[in-house]
């Protein structure tokens, strides 16, 4: 069947303009060069989402994440990160920490809010229970499965604590839980609930067979459609490229729909392939080949700018920017990177320490009702890896490093810091380098994961080279994962 899926895609024809385009953009590139100074997305590649990356984390414990630090003093202010496990089914892609919702699982759905907040209440207590919250998202797993009285009970919470009048609080949904439950979104909305991030992936039905989705393109779009008839504004869309069976001009049918729903942020991933997961079991031929892979990415930067987007990371589009999501441009900054997290298998970083809590849920369930916090690996970073943290989830960000406040904060200028690696990139013309900023230019923005490496500390880089890796964001115990 997956065969005979990407024949058929094959026979899609892209219209003659738009493939001028994109072969024009192609060609203008030195791939060459690039590769040749390591920008290049062979081998282990992974968005990168956290720093320092999974594989080179060591078992720590909960006095490590409360362990006070000189460059990251407690914060008045914080982000939240909350994780949902369950799922209705399990994507042939997912490494995150999930459980199917069939009954069976370690620890009962009706039961997970309660931990939940038990951790909440636990971390908010050590780490600074004034601290007010400016953000949360909850995100999995499946937000979204909970059933409305769940979900109820977890905002309830959240409302209790010191929260900043335009507290932004974001939901990830797919669209087999809500395509048919106005219902749950409008509690959510009258919850507080104020941004909804779709998991649409993709728009081609048969692609979305190979990712084991348990939805087609028309559930996706009645889930579109009840978001906005429960009165979300601010309404993001995931979408993956890359896939099995997919081909570029599928994957352009996908993007010029999506732009037609004039959503307010388009969030675009290129798939990241867990050598545990089941779809990279595929046959090779069944995957685009690598340079059709780099015009599938080329082609949604040309085609969400034409539809109006403007670009706020290597991933992220929004149609105005008072609608980009809070929390990443927080958690990727200079001066406000405090993220705290809870749940099974949710990650954060508080003080110095970056964290991950156990992906087991039963682990994750019997922690937390012997009253410990479930903290699984980490690492507490000096004051070198701090400064190479604000460059490596910074430095593909449309408003970069913000120069003042890395002198402020480390009372050193970065363009000293960091002169050899912001020298290959501004020849590269990757960087570009202003009075008040680093940032990426439109080719950055591009291989944007890989400025983040190229920012990877030589002690970071030397661990991951030992294992052969060189984005080391895959953690290898598949039982967590």
């Amino acid at each position: 069947m997956r065969r005979r899926i990407k024949e058929d895609n094959d026979q899609l024809v892209l219209d003659p303009a738009t493939s001028d385009r994109i072969e024009t953009a192609y060609r203008s590139i030195d791939w060459a060069g690039l590769s040749e100074a390591g920008f290049d997305k062979r081998g282990d590649y992974c968005f990168i989402y956290s720093y320092p990356p999974v594989r080179t984390l060591k078992p720590i414990t909960s006095e490590d994440i409360f362990r006070p630090s000189e460059w990251e003093p407690v914060r008045d202010r914080v982000s939240l990160y909350l994780h949902i496990p369950y799922c209705s089914g399990i994507c042939s892609y997912c490494y995150f920490a999930k459980v199917v919702d069939n009954g069976n699982s370690p620890i009962a759905k009706e039961d997970y809010p309660d931990l939940l907040i038990r951790e909440l209440e636990q971390k908010m207590a050590r780490y600074n229970p004034n601290a007010v919250i400016s953000n949360v998202h909850i995100g999995g797993g499946t937000p979204s499965i909970l059933e409305n009285h769940q979900m109820d009970k977890i905002l309830k919470y959240l409302f209790s604590l010191n929260t900043a009048p335009d507290l932004e609080i974001t939901v990830e949904c797919a669209p087999e839980t809500v395509h048919d439950d106005l219902d749950k979104l409008k509690a959510m909305r009258d919850g507080g609930v104020n941004r909804i991030s779709v998991g649409v992936e993709s728009l081609d039905d048969r692609v979305l067979k190979v990712m084991a989705r348990r939805h087609g393109s028309d559930m996706t779009l009645r889930s579109l459609e009840n978001v906005r008839a429960a009165g979300f504004d601010n309404v993001n869309a995931d979408l993956i490229y890359a896939l099995p069976a997919q081909t570029l001009a599928s994957w352009v049918d996908t993007l010029n729909e999506i732009a037609k729903w004039q959503l307010e942020s388009v969030t675009v991933y290129r798939l990241r392939l867990h050598p545990m997961k089941r779809i990279s079991k595929l046959e090779a031929e069944l995957y685009p080949s690598y340079e059709d892979g780099l015009k599938m990415q080329l082609a949604h930067s040309m085609l969400m700018q034409d539809a109006g987007y403007l670009r706020v990371t290597s991933q992220k589009y929004v149609s105005d920017r008072k609608k980009t999501q809070r929390q990443p441009e927080q958690k990727r900054g200079v001066s406000s990177a405090q993220l705290l997290s809870a749940g099974c298998g949710a990650y954060g970083f508080l003080n110095s320490t970056f964290y991950w809590n156990t992906k087991s849920l039963g682990e994750w369930g019997a922690r937390m009702r012997d009253g410990e916090i479930p903290v699984w690996m980490g690492r507490v970073l000096d004051k070198d890896e701090i400064m190479r943290k604000s460059f490596v989830l910074g430095v593909h960000t449309s408003g970069g490093i913000d120069r003042q406040a890395f002198h402020a904060k480390f009372g050193v200028d970065c363009m000293d810091q960091y002169a050899e690696e912001i020298s290959v990139a501004v020849r590269h013309g990757l960087l570009e380098v202003t009075d008040t900023a680093v940032r990426p230019t439109e080719l950055g923005y591009f291989f944007g994961d890989e400025l983040s490496v190229h920012f990877y500390s030589p002690l970071v880089k030397a661990e991951l080279a030992e294992i052969g890796m060189k984005y080391g964001m895959f953690f290898d115990q598949d039982q967590y994962a």
